[in-house]
């Protein structure tokens, strides 16, 4: 799911604070250290649950079999003990993240990551909740464990940094270790990550030897290639660790605890590798099968460490100019240009409901959300870099990050694809493979065709161009239905002819900023009558597609009511601007756009809601 060229018009310099130093007392590292060990036992318990099979135990949630004092057997005792670590969990992370903001909030390489991990305790409380109530699917499992784990590694990130502000001595800021180091960190992740969703698809036993699969599991039963692939992944990422480690290691010299860290890293690497081949060889024994996730968790917190001591956030602030982490993170977020995320990742939420003819599933919901919100900041990120020479050159856009030198191309660049990328394995793997090509075929849409080409050339750049945004709806439908249906394409063709007259009325707002940056945009090269003509045109078509749509029988008498409603006050806008040729009627035409396409997919949503079709 991808980004179109919706702009916005209300960007505006962020100012920058100062980075004030302040060192933080030692019962507030404690307190970080219990957190982060905390989290460690906490994901450690829940393994043990998983492989004990007490997953549920507690059928219901937050209450256990409807009380708070559960029954007295074993594997309902073993989820509840779960759930009471993960609440005295929850509090000290909590904690920890109000005594940052009581006593640090000006240090942003502690402020921030501690406020990251309170947010992500929120988001595994629910999605704990949502595990069980959808009894154990794999991809909720599979998010609930991710989340813990990135909770753990942010409580680690803050601990060594909080830690490295008392003793900034022994710093070492190592661009070559760091890039190891998050390497092998990362891959671990997706290691423990891939392994937690196989063996909810049941293909964690699937293959009795080690190294290879054994037997005929490869020939008869696709779940041992699944499981294989599991190890490839493992294996490489495996030499990854030991090169990172050892190449951690030979800088010992310069710093103490670099050397200490590698050390653990290394030997945890082996450990892991040992224990992964004890589960095979013990016939995946309980034990076997616990330790080997929570040693990858140690594996994995270890990396971290590492990269955290080899990256001095003082050092980073005075390279970027002393600018405080909070302003390099808002930078980045404003690559992806997240207003134009949110209507987008709208219209892929209302194909979905219409899809389920219903609530579709929530699973597919959430990963359908975030992967195509990385994918279309990703395609926004790529955007700003192959747009540089005319952001710089427009005045709305001159303070942009890239434009005003703050982020690197190069690092726009590798964020865009990175993110992209990202988008389309987590579609891939845990959607299908149909939303995920739609998805990385909207991306490339938008940055080659649209970006590179059209927008350069002709004045039906956006006209054509916008077919990249229209494609979130069939991300939706795909999704849920697993193809592309007529409903599908009626709200793919509701996004494109919504496109051109939202977008032309900003363009004409923004008409000489355009014209300096040499954009043929419609308004500078027709002229604003052509324009507007052109405007009201596409609004008739529009509004008409909205209203056909009730035809297939999708939606109902709710929907065509409010329709006819939302689309009438559309056609007076498009006419009035015709009639008028202003830039007040071509701004109240633009701000009405964005609130008439998300007014119109939300009542797709409440019409599948009440009145589920088919009919």
């Amino acid at each position: 799911m991808e980004s179109q060229p919706i702009l916005d018009i209300t960007e505006t310099a962020r100012p920058v604070r100062a980075l004030e130093v302040r060192v933080p007392s030692r019962v507030f590292l404690a307190l970080l250290g219990i957190a982060a060990v905390a989290v460690f036992l906490l994901i450690t318990l829940g393994v043990v649950v998983r492989v004990t099979g007490s997953g549920l135990g507690c059928p219901d949630w937050p209450l256990c079999h409807g009380r708070l004092i559960p029954p007295l057997e074993f594997h309902t005792l073993m989820e509840y003990s779960h759930r009471l670590a993960a609440s005295l969990t929850t509090t000290l992370v909590v904690l920890s993240a109000a005594v940052a903001w009581w006593r640090y909030r000006r240090l942003p390489f502690i402020i921030v990551p501690v406020t990251l991990a309170a947010s992500l305790v929120v988001v595994a409380a629910i999605l704990g909740g949502i595990t069980v109530l959808l009894e154990l699917p794999p991809t909720v499992v599979t998010l609930h464990l991710a989340a813990a784990e990135l909770i753990f590694a942010l409580l680690l990130a803050t601990l060594v940094w909080a830690w490295r502000t008392r003793r900034p001595k022994g710093a070492l800021a190592d661009l070559g270790v760091r890039r190891w180091a998050v390497a092998a960190a990362l891959t671990t992740l997706v290691v423990i990550v891939t392994g937690s969703y196989i063996v909810g698809s049941d293909a964690g036993t699937a293959c009795p030897q080690w190294p290879l699969c054994g037997g005929d599991a490869l020939s008869t039963y696709s779940a041992g290639w699944l499981h294989m692939a599991h190890r490839l992944i493992a294996a490489l990422g495996a030499l990854l660790a030991v090169w990172a480690a050892w190449t951690a290691w030979r800088r010992r010299g310069d710093s103490a605890s670099i050397g200490w860290a590698s050390a653990v890293a290394g030997i945890l690497v082996v450990a892991q590798v040992l224990v992964g081949a004890a589960n095979p060889w013990t016939g995946f024994s309980t034990l076997a099968r616990a330790a080997h996730l929570s040693l990858a968790t140690a594996m994995w917190g270890s990396f971290v460490v590492l990269g955290a001591l080899s990256w001095q956030p003082g050092h980073a602030a005075r390279v970027e100019g002393r600018r405080a982490v909070w302003a390099l993170l808002s930078d980045y977020v404003a690559l992806t240009k997240p207003r134009i995320i949110l209507l987008l990742l709208l219209t892929a939420l209302g194909s979905m409901f219409l899809a389920a003819h219903g609530v579709p599933p929530i699973s597919t919901a959430v990963l359908v959300l975030v992967g195509g919100a990385m994918a279309a900041g990703g395609a926004n990120a790529l955007n700003h870099y192959f747009d540089q020479d005319i952001d710089e050159q427009m005045r709305r856009t001159q303070r942009r990050p890239l434009p005003a030198r703050r982020i690197a191309p190069s690092h726009a660049l590798a964020f865009g694809l990175a993110m992209n990328l990202v988008a389309f394995v987590l579609l891939a793997a845990w959607v299908n493979l149909v939303s995920a090509l739609l998805t990385l075929g909207a991306s490339v849409f938008y940055v080659v065709v649209y970006t590179r080409w059209l927008k350069r050339s002709t004045t039906q750049n956006i006209v054509i161009g916008g077919a990249a945004g229209a494609v979130p709806p069939l991300v939706g439908w795909a999704a849920v239905t697993g193809g592309l249906e007529l409903p599908a394409l009626y709200l793919f063709a509701i996004v494109f002819f919504w496109t051109p007259p939202h977008f032309w009325a900003l363009a004409i707002l923004l008409r000489d900023d355009y014209a300096r940056a040499r954009v043929p945009m419609l308004p500078v090269v027709a002229g604003i009558p052509a324009t507007t003509k052109s405007i009201l045109l596409h609004s008739l078509i529009l509004v008409s597609i909205t209203l056909l749509f009730f035809t297939v029988r999708a939606v109902g008498w709710l929907y065509l009511g409010g329709a006819v409603l939302l689309g009438a006050y559309f056609l007076f806008l498009a006419w009035r601007l015709f009639r008028t040729q202003t830039i007040r009627a071509a701004r109240h035409l633009y701000l009405y756009s964005l609130l008439y396409l998300a007014l119109l997919f939300t009542l797709v949503i409440v019409e599948s809601l009440v009145n589920p079709w088919p009919r």
